[in-house]
This record gives structure tokens, sequence and C-alpha cells, in this order.
């Protein structure tokens, strides 16, 4: 079972090289004054499908107690539940907003929120 948590922890250092690379990609939609389209938006599912993958691997884990020495279970647990929810509630919230620009540029912190949100998992996990 060792390495299911080799697994997830690869998972986690996908993820979080993925967000950077999509927060980088929104930016440079940006930069040059195209909206998201179809592409980042797949990707960006693509993302979504990896943290539930990462979310259900860790309950996995958790649950076999093989979770190594997860001191601050509960936060790493949470940390994993706000990385899962995040992507989703912020295209509900911004799908209705009219601006192009704007919802591009808070995409973009979206994913390095999400970036941070997996760092400090990490963290949490190794403290």
């Amino acid at each position: 079972m060792e390495t299911l948590s080799e697994i997830h922890r690869g998972l986690a250092q996908t993820g979080i090289l993925f967000f950077i690379a999509l927060g980088v990609w929104a930016i440079w939609l940006r930069v040059r004054s195209r909206p998201l389209d179809g592409s980042w938006y797949g990707a960006a599912a693509i993302g979504e499908i990896l943290m539930i993958t990462e979310f259900l691997l860790g309950w996995l884990l958790y649950g076999q107690g093989l979770d190594g020495n997860l001191s601050r279970g509960f936060v790493h647990i949470l940390y994993a539940t706000v990385a899962v929810i995040t992507l989703p509630a912020a295209y509900l919230y911004l799908s209705r907003m009219q601006d192009e620009n704007v919802k591009t540029i808070l995409f973009a912190i979206v994913c390095f929120f999400l970036m941070e949100v997996i760092i400090r998992a990490r963290f949490v996990a190794l403290a």
C-alpha cells in the first residue's frame, strides 16, 4: 500500500504544476484580450477530475490507516475538501459574469489559489 501513498503524493505534485499552468494560460489569454475558450474549460475539468481522484485516494488511505504520520488529519482533509469544491463553485459564480476580461483574471486567481491549497495540504501532511 506504500504505492498508493506514492501515487497520492505524485498526484498532489501534478495538481500543483497543473494549476500553475492553468493559471498562466488564463493570464496569457487575458494578455491577448481573448476570453476563456472550450480548451481552457476542458483543461479545468481535467484539473477537477484530478482533484476528485486525489481526494478519493486520500480517503482510501485514511480509511485504511495508511496515511503515514498525518498528525493534523482534520486540517489535511479540510484542505482537500476546499481543493475539490473551489473550481466548481468558482465556475457557478463566475459563469454569470458578463465581463470576460474580469472572468479570465478571476479564474487565474482561482487556479493559483488551488495551487496554494494543495501546497498547504502537503505541508500539513508532512508536519
